[in-house]
């Protein structure tokens, strides 16, 4: 165990500072003084934090780190507070719950923690283009947009240098048994799937095993488990099952696992073509518990035949080169009490189970390599950037490069959209862009499932919906205006917006210009179908001069705070956003 490092825990205390009072003014969760020069203050008790900030074009401001100092009320130059101490008078000052405000410290210290231990091992940008994409991963430095991205509630000081992506540890999964009784077995041969995950001779231990403690190994149902979860939720809530022999536990598996960005989603490290495992993981992080939804889990397999038959029978879609991350298979055990309590705490009904999503690598041509969207908002302690290692090796120019990367990302979102009114979050940790050499060719979705969504409106390509894929939809069915903030705040916002940043102050491309490249892509779509989706252009309108702003720090802090509730949280909007897809967007 290793306490942090005095220097880096500096650094990290006055970055965070400055990410707190960046994204809390553009929540409007402060009134931050700001000048058209930059000069920033804020009065807090005991004295006054200056700064300086770089106006951005979405109406939003960077708050520079360097530039922070701090004075006391008699004017004396002195350290900067804790972040601690700045986010609890900056919320109470707000009206947060004393409650929120202490569970949120805890999240906020979290993070600062793992913060600083990331700056002592930081490696430069450039050395990750080459990694396979989980180890890549494993050097980011979490949302950019929510301020405690790392509070991760549940783990202790030991599991934050196990678990996480940054830990850069193996992780062997534990396996269990479950009669068919308690179980469901959802899309593939569940057998087939298990074999191809752990390897024949593994997989016929695993059945000898079943067969010990009672089960009949041709109709059990094998479950996957994260080791935290088995010691935290399924030993002690299970216990009757485990006792009864409905579950079995089989102990550890040989391979070795690391999480990707999304903690609870595992990859293979020793056969990165194996289907990723994403398993329940009921820790609170940002915005909600990493479990795994029953429902959604028996669900994914048949929204993914829906969406893999949409994007394999469309011309367009093959010519975008899009690839969707199947899942494929998924398990389900309900849990004998919570499943049938109502209004019982969603985390509580989400504690077991699995599903299997498809590799990136099988997609990948010759040449080609994947790494997570959210890597191209990566920053080295130094100042080097991914999207500057993946110019330099594209031998494109900056302006080119951002045109390919536009097209490569948002032309099959459009489709999706406008055509078969349809759309998931393409977030950061939800996307992958493809490259060869450095120059963006393809995107990948992955995790869909969970956001998935469609248009309420009527619109013939809804027709072929299947019963199951309506139910499993029935929660999401939205209005057009309401589906298109998905793109909007999922990609403009969460990926862009930073990305923008960093190509004006790395890439010499303004953020103008960005912009500009990014409303090329979207008017040569429309008028590539404007004669077959003209009315959809309006009933999912993007180009409006402005869209609701979601708040995703507000959501924790003034709305949900630590109730147990029973369904997962949904994010509200606070104000409007500047649309820089609109003909009329000036980023002045």
């Amino acid at each position: 165990m290793t306490t942090p490092d005095l220097e880096q825990w500096e650094r990290a205390n006055r970055e965070l500072i400055a990410k707190l009072l960046t994204e809390f003014r553009y929540e409007e969760i402060i009134a931050l003084s700001v000048s058209e020069t930059g000069a920033l203050s804020l009065a807090l008790p005991g004295g006054t934090l200056t700064g300086r900030a770089v106006r951005r074009a979405l109406d939003w401001w960077r708050v520079d780190p360097s530039s922070l100092a701090w004075s006391s009320e008699t004017g004396a130059p002195g350290p900067l507070p804790d972040a601690a101490d700045v986010f609890t008078a900056v919320l109470s000052r707000a009206g947060a719950e004393p409650s929120t405000v202490a569970g949120a410290v805890s999240e906020l210290s979290s993070t600062l923690l793992t913060d600083a231990r990331q700056l002592a091992t930081a490696r430069p940008a450039a050395e990750l283009v080459d990694l396979e994409p989980v180890l890549a991963e494993a050097e980011l430095t979490g949302h950019p947009w929510i301020v405690a991205n790392k509070g991760r509630v549940g783990f202790g000081a030991d599991d934050l240098l196990t678990y996480p992506p940054e830990a850069r540890a193996d992780v062997r999964l534990l396996w269990l048994a479950a009669s068919p009784a308690v179980a469901d077995a959802v899309g593939l041969d569940h057998h087939a799937v298990v074999r191809d995950q752990v390897g024949p001779e593994a997989f016929e231990a695993m059945r000898a095993q079943a067969q010990l403690g009672g089960l009949d190994p041709d109709t059990c149902v094998f479950v996957p488990v994260h080791p935290w979860q088995w010691a935290h939720r399924i030993l002690p809530l299970h216990a009757a099952q485990l006792a009864r022999g409905e579950l079995v536990f089989l102990g550890e598996g040989q391979a070795r696992y690391r999480p990707q960005l999304a903690i609870r989603t595992m990859t293979d490290l020793d056969d990165p073509s194996r289907r990723y495992l994403k398993l329940p993981l009921s820790i609170l992080n940002t915005s909600v518990y990493r479990g795994l939804p029953r429902e959604r889990t028996l669900a994914a397999p048949a929204l993914t035949s829906w969406l893999s038959l949409l994007v394999s029978s469309d011309p367009y879609l093959q010519e975008t080169g899009l690839i969707l991350l199947g899942e494929v298979a998924g398990v389900s055990v309900a849990h004998p009490v919570y499943s049938t309590l109502a209004g019982a705490p969603y985390q509580y009904t989400e504690l077991l189970g699995a599903i299997w999503r498809e590799s990136v690598r099988p997609y990948l041509r010759d040449g080609e390599q994947a790494v997570s969207l959210a890597a191209l908002l990566h920053v080295d302690p130094s100042g080097g950037t991914f999207a500057e290692a993946l110019v330099a090796r594209s031998g494109l120019t900056a302006a080119e490069w951002v045109a390919r990367l536009h097209e490569a990302i948002l032309p099959p979102l459009l489709h999706v959209l406008y055509k078969y009114g349809a759309m998931f979050s393409p977030h950061g940790q939800n996307c992958m862009i493809v490259h060869r050499g450095g120059v963006p060719t393809r995107l990948v979705v992955k995790d869909f499932v969970d956001d998935l969504a469609i248009c309420s409106e009527s619109i013939p390509e809804h027709a072929g919906l299947t019963p199951e894929v309506r139910a499993a939809l029935a929660d999401v069915i939205l209005d057009g205006k309401t589906l298109r903030k998905y793109l909007q705040n999922g990609l403009l916002i969460c990926v862009y917006r930073y990305l923008a940043e960093i190509c004006a102050d790395r890439l010499e491309v303004p953020e103008a210009a960005f912009w500009g490249s990014a409303r090329k892509v979207l008017a040569a779509y429309q008028d590539r179908f404007r004669n077959d989706l003209a009315d959809r252009f309006g009933m999912f309108d993007l180009e409006s001069p402005t869209f609701p702003k979601l708040c995703l720090n507000r959501l924790r802090l003034f709305e949900r705070g630590y109730a147990d509730d029973p369904e997962r949280p949904v994010i509200s909007a606070l104000g409007t956003v500047p649309n820089p897809l609109s003909p009329t967007f000036s980023p002045e």
